[in-house]
C-alpha cells in the first residue's frame, strides 16, 4: 500500500466516522494526508466532527494501528481494498453510504457481480429449508453466485447449497474476518473463502454487535443484482436488506408463506408492500436477462439427459403444480411405459421427485 492509500486507510481506521463525514473532510482539506496534519479546531469546523472525534483523528498519526492491521491481514491471506482501488466491487462504487474499506479473503471475480442474495430467518422452518434449498440450487446450477450473510438458518443453507453444486458464493460478515460468528460456521467460513469470498468492512478482530448487522445488510443489498427473502419474521434483518435494495434500485423478491406462520409474516408483508412474489425459481429467473436461460452448471446437468428426458423435464418444469405420468404421455404422445422409464431415470438423477398422487415436480 503506497503512502497515499496508507493515509486514506489511517483516516478510515482512526474512527468510525462514516462516509458522509469522511468525504466532508476530504472536500475541506483536499487529501487524507492533509486531514491528518490539520489542527483540531480546523477539524471541528466540519459539520459532525466533535472535539472527541477530532482528537481521535489526530491521534492516529501517533500510533501504528493501520500498519499493524495491514501486517495482520497479510499474515492471514486477507486483502484490504479501499474504495479508490480498481479491485473495489463495481456494484458498490456509486452508493453514497458505500463501505470505505473492504477486507476480503478469497477472490471476487467479475462474474460474482451477476449475483443474487438469499437471506431470511435464523429460525428456519421445514418449509423455509425446502424453498431456500430449491431456489439456491436452481441459481447455483445456472452458475449464478449466491450472496448471503453467513448467519444461522437461511443464510447458512444458501451458502451450503451453492457449495454443494460447486458454484461460487460470497459471504458478507457483520464482524471482522478473524472473528468466527456464529462459531459453528467457522469451517464453513474457511471453505467459502476457497470457493468465493468472505468480505467485511469491519476491522479484522472486531466482534459483531447490534449495529453491525444492518451495516452488513446494506453491503449484501448493494453487491447483488437482486435479493430473495425466502422466510422472515416481521422486523427481521431481512427487512433491512430489502429496504436497502429498494433504496438502491434493486429488485426484491419474497417467497409467500402461511398466514399463520411467524416466519412467513415478513415475506408476506414484503409482497404486500410491493416486493415481487417468488412462486418458483424459473419464474424469478425470467426477470433477469443476465442469467443464461439454458445454462446449467452442474456435474449431473441436463447435458447427461437424452432428448426424451429433456422434453419430459421441460414439460414438468412448465407446470408448477407438477404432472402425473399419464398426462405427460398424452401431451408428448409417447407410450406411457417409455415415459415411466424416463421419469424413473430423472428421479434417480435428482431432477424430479414424486409427490402424493404420483405427481412429478421439478427439483431445483
Amino acid at each position: 500500500m503506497d503512502e497515499k492509500n496508507l493515509s486514506l486507510f489511517k483516516l478510515i481506521s482512526a474512527a468510525d466516522i462514516g462516509a458522509l463525514k469522511f468525504f466532508r473532510l476530504l472536500e475541506r482539506f483536499g487529501s487524507a494526508e492533509l486531514v491528518l496534519k490539520a489542527h483540531k479546531k480546523d477539524l471541528m469546523s466540519i459539520e459532525g466532527i466533535s472535539p472527541a472525534l477530532a482528537e481521535t483523528i489526530l491521534s492516529s498519526l501517533n500510533v501504528d494501528k493501520a500498519e499493524k492491521e495491514l501486517e495482520t491481514a497479510i499474515k492471514n491471506g486477507i486483502t484490504i481494498v479501499l474504495y479508490t482501488d480498481d479491485a473495489y466491487p463495481v456494484t458498490l462504487r456509486d452508493f453514497t453510504d458505500k463501505p470505505l474499506v473492504l477486507y476480503i479473503k478469497g477472490n471476487i471475480l467479475e462474474k460474482d457481480f451477476n449475483s443474487i442474495s438469499i437471506v431470511g430467518s435464523r429460525k428456519i422452518s421445514n418449509y423455509g429449508k425446502t424453498v431456500t434449498s430449491e431456489f439456491a440450487s436452481y441459481f447455483a446450477k445456472k452458475g449464478v453466485t449466491i450472496v448471503s450473510g453467513l448467519a444461522r438458518g437461511v443464510d447458512t443453507l444458501a451458502h451450503v447449497t451453492a457449495l454443494k453444486h460447486k458454484s461460487r458464493t460470497v459471504a458478507v460478515l457483520g464482524n471482522g474476518l478473524l472473528v468466527n460468528y456464529p462459531q459453528e460456521n467457522a469451517k464453513l467460513q474457511e471453505i467459502i473463502s476457497q470457493n468465493g469470498a468472505i468480505i467485511s468492512e469491519f476491522p479484522l478482530k472486531q466482534p459483531p454487535d447490534r449495529s453491525s448487522f444492518p451495516r452488513r445488510n446494506r453491503i449484501i443489498a448493494g453487491f447483488s443484482m437482486a435479493t430473495l427473502v425466502t422466510e422472515a419474521a416481521l422486523g427481521s434483518g431481512a427487512f433491512i436488506t430489502a429496504r436497502f435494495c429498494a433504496e438502491y434500485g434493486k429488485d426484491v423478491f419474497a417467497v409467500p408463506g402461511s398466514i399463520y406462520s411467524n416466519v412467513s409474516k415478513g415475506t408476506n408483508k414484503l409482497i404486500q408492500d410491493g416486493a415481487f412474489i417468488a412462486l418458483s425459481p424459473p419464474d424469478m429467473a425470467d426477470n433477469f436477462k443476465w442469467i443464461p436461460k439454458d445454462k446449467i452448471n452442474t456435474i449431473n446437468g441436463p447435458s447427461n439427459i437424452d432428448k426424451l428426458g429433456l422434453a419430459v423435464l421441460n414439460l414438468i418444469e412448465s407446470d408448477s403444480a407438477g404432472l402425473p405420468p399419464d398426462l405427460i404421455a398424452q401431451k408428448l404422445n409417447i407410450n406411457i411405459s417409455k415415459i415411466a422409464q424416463t421419469l424413473l431415470r430423472l428421479e434417480v438423477d435428482g431432477f424430479i421427485k414424486t409427490t402424493p398422487g404420483q405427481v412429478y415436480v421439478r427439483v431445483y
